[in-house]
């Protein structure tokens, strides 16, 4: 199992009823959610096929390496990179 962790930015201020979620570490991923947990599970499956059909995983960065603005949060996603690559084949 390849587990990865990267660190997202959780903006609840970018569309009205939704929270945006970027990751800066794998810039193709921008996702809203009605609520934190949907907001998580669309994360996660952004960065999962994102990076399914690569062999060059990027870093995560540090948390205190990311810039959040006012009402911004920074949260961990995690996930098992081996089943998103194991269903693109």
């Amino acid at each position: 199992m390849q587990r990865v962790v990267y660190p997202a930015i959780f903006d609840p201020t970018a569309v009205i009823n939704h929270i945006q979620v970027t990751v800066p570490d794998v810039p193709s991923v921008k996702v809203l959610g009605t609520n934190n947990a949907d907001a998580v599970s669309k994360a996660s499956d952004a960065i999962g096929k994102a990076l399914a059909k690569t062999t060059e995983v990027p870093v995560p960065s540090a948390p205190f390496e990311l810039t959040v603005e006012a009402g911004q949060s920074i949260n961990f996603i995690v996930l098992d990179l081996d089943e998103y690559r194991e269903s693109a084949n």
